[in-house]
This record gives structure tokens, sequence and C-alpha cells, in this order.
């Protein structure tokens, strides 16, 4: 009796578990004749809300910084004085702050969902471009706050993404000093 309440417990813990609700799907793209420098860095020159609504926050500045505080924290923002830089043009396309309540009570009810288009420019040649979507659709209390969250999650696979794209083309972004 004790081993068979282990295992619905245990089956309901790994369902809660597999059913988190959130979904991502991210890619970056370099153009294939585009040799990418050397030890060079990111500037975020521009984010822009493309979504046709407005909103109490500024979803652009929270992606910025969000951008900004990833690139830094990776070695790879630009800073004025230094020569070598990619300029990151974001687009979001779609923005719902979502509600974790409404989520927890149906799921898919309340979802918080963030989409961006990025052009990657190398002066005032295209040289990428990137697609991310986080979709936050199910879960309750361990998800409030998702409409802040997933400017960070949008952040770290734009760079991720990034990264991984340099790193097959055998080039390095620029060191962490």
């Amino acid at each position: 009796m004790n081993s068979m309440k282990i295992l619905i417990v245990g089956m309901l813990a790994l369902g809660l578990f597999m059913f988190s609700g959130c979904s991502s799907k991210h890619s970056l793209v370099l153009n294939e004749n585009y040799t990418p420098k050397q030890d060079v860095k990111i500037e975020v020159e521009s984010v822009a809300n493309k979504t046709s609504q407005t909103f109490e926050i500024d979803i652009q500045k929270m992606l910025k910084e969000s951008l900004n505080k990833k690139l830094k924290a990776d070695g790879i923002l630009w800073a004025n004085n230094e020569n070598s830089k990619l300029q990151l043009k974001i687009d979001i396309i779609e923005y719902s702050e979502g509600n974790a309540f409404k989520r927890w009570i149906m799921p898919g009810w309340g979802a918080t969902i963030l989409t961006i288009e990025a052009t990657l420019k190398d002066s005032s040649l295209v040289v990428g471009k990137a697609n991310a979507t986080r979709n936050i659709a199910a879960g309750g209390g361990f998800t409030i706050g998702a409409w802040k969250t997933v400017f960070d999650d949008i952040a770290a696979d734009v760079i991720a993404d990034l990264k991984e794209a340099y790193k097959k083309k055998n080039i390095a972004l620029a060191k962490a000093r």
C-alpha cells in the first residue's frame, strides 16, 4: 500500500515537472558568405515595438537592458572606445504580459509570450538574422513574474545563438577581460 502511494506521488511530481508550461524556440543564422571578424563585440543598436500595441511597461527598454546585461556578463558588450563591433537591431513582434493565476486555472489561458526578430549588422551590411519566442502557457505560482523574466530569457537565447553561430565558423567573439 505504501509503495503504491509513493508511486502515485512520484508520478504526479514527474508530471508536474514535465508540464512546466514553458516553451522556447530560437535561431540565429549568419550569412553564408560572411566572414566574421575576430574578437568583435556587440552593440544593441535599437529595440523597437512592432506589436501595434502599447503597454504599461516599457518593453523596448526592458529588452535592451536584458540584452546589455547578458552581453556585459559574457564580456562581449561593445564600449564606445572599441573599434570592432556588430550592431544588433531588435523588433518585438509579439508581447503578452500574461497572468500566472489564469495559467494555473487553465493552461494556455493567461500565457506570457515574447517574440522577437533581430538583424545583425556589420556597419550597414546585414550579416545575420535571428528569431526567438518564449511562451509560458501553463503553471501557477512558480510562474509569477514571467512577464519580466521572459526578457532575460530571450536575451540569453539570442546571445547563446550568436556565440554558437560564431563557434561554427571557428571565430571567437571578444574575450572577457
